[in-house]
């Protein structure tokens, strides 16, 4: 899929450090043989906290949307849609602590590079919902919004990313500007998932 998308390449080698640790919420709340309505429920709570600030700072990133369909991959919707379904209310939402670190972007080639921090999660949307639906059968249903939101074009949407960080990162300079932001995003992702939500009320889920 990425054999001929130079900076999707650069960017799995470079960042490889950190994939562990920002897939560990997988591990902790989702890929577990005893998994809950709750268990799902934290995991995607604790995603809203760190996607619905990024995506409004992606959003005022200017010529951003020129390079890539930012609307296609609004995340932030269909995460609320589901946390509604899983039992929380509006109220609850509005509560959930959210990531105060994430910078506003000047140009395109930062705001990628976090980008691909919050595309990496698509790529094991369908495991993940098949894992959960054959744990909890059909109770998840109507809260399977955001992990369907790509059904079917999860292979182009990575490509769409890679292609734009290709024209984007065509210079040295912009190439390592996008590598150094997506491992800024990584570092920013583990520590608020460490530090601000381990004071949140979501912990009751563990």
């Amino acid at each position: 899929m990425v054999a001929d998308l130079r900076m999707l390449q650069r960017l799995n080698a470079e960042t490889e450090g950190h994939h562990g640790e920002a897939d560990a919420d997988l591990d902790r709340y989702v890929f577990r043989d005893d998994v809950t309505r709750t268990h799902y429920r934290t995991y995607l709570a604790r995603l809203y906290g760190f996607i619905v600030p990024l995506e409004h700072a992606l959003q005022h990133t200017p010529g951003l949307d020129d390079i890539i369909d930012l609307q296609a991959r609004s995340k932030s919707a269909t995460l609320l849609y589901d946390l509604l379904a899983l039992g929380m209310t509006l109220q609850d939402v509005a509560e959930l602590p959210q990531c105060l670190s994430i910078p506003a972007f000047k140009g395109p080639a930062a705001a990628l590079g976090w980008m691909y921090v919050a595309e990496r999660p698509m790529l094991q949307a369908a495991v993940i919902r098949s894992h959960l639906e054959a744990h909890l059968g059909g109770n998840l249903s109507a809260a399977m919004a955001y992990l369907s939101s790509y059904s079917g074009q999860c292979g182009q949407r990575w490509r769409e990313l890679g292609e734009a960080m290709d024209r984007v990162g065509a210079s040295g300079v912009l190439a390592d500007r996008i590598t150094t932001a997506a491992n800024e995003a990584f570092r920013c992702l583990l520590r608020w998932k460490t530090q601000d939500v381990s004071r949140s009320h979501i912990r009751a889920a563990v």
